[in-house]
């Protein structure tokens, strides 16, 4: 009976609604270079590199003056407009502000 009683109970910690944590105020667009032959002139290599989980997504690129503006900002995974090509084209983000850092 115990056997089973203690994954339940621990269910809803393993699995939560953002395991991904791409909703979080954690990511930031940072540069590529490994991938840099992937883009265009005027497009910039990046990835979305979360240093909270150390999780990343990369494949991502975006214009150089909108990667320029970006750097260095948080923002959520959530908050990027991408489109379906390869690697990922970033129109937008929305920048926000980390939970317990005081507003800029």
């Amino acid at each position: 009976m115990n056997r089973l009683l203690i994954p339940l109970i621990l269910a809803p910690y393993l699995v939560s609604c953002d395991p991904d944590r791409h909703k979080k105020c954690e990511w930031y667009l940072v540069p590529e270079p490994d991938h840099r032959e992937l883009v265009e002139d005027g497009w910039v290599s990046l990835c979305a590199r979360n240093y909270t989980t150390n999780k990343q997504r990369c494949f991502l690129q975006a214009k150089f003056d909108f990667a320029k503006e970006m750097y260095g900002k948080p923002i959520t995974f959530d908050s990027l407009k991408m489109d379906k090509s390869y690697p990922r084209k970033i129109s937008a983000a929305k920048v926000c502000t980390p939970e317990g850092s005081l507003p800029q």
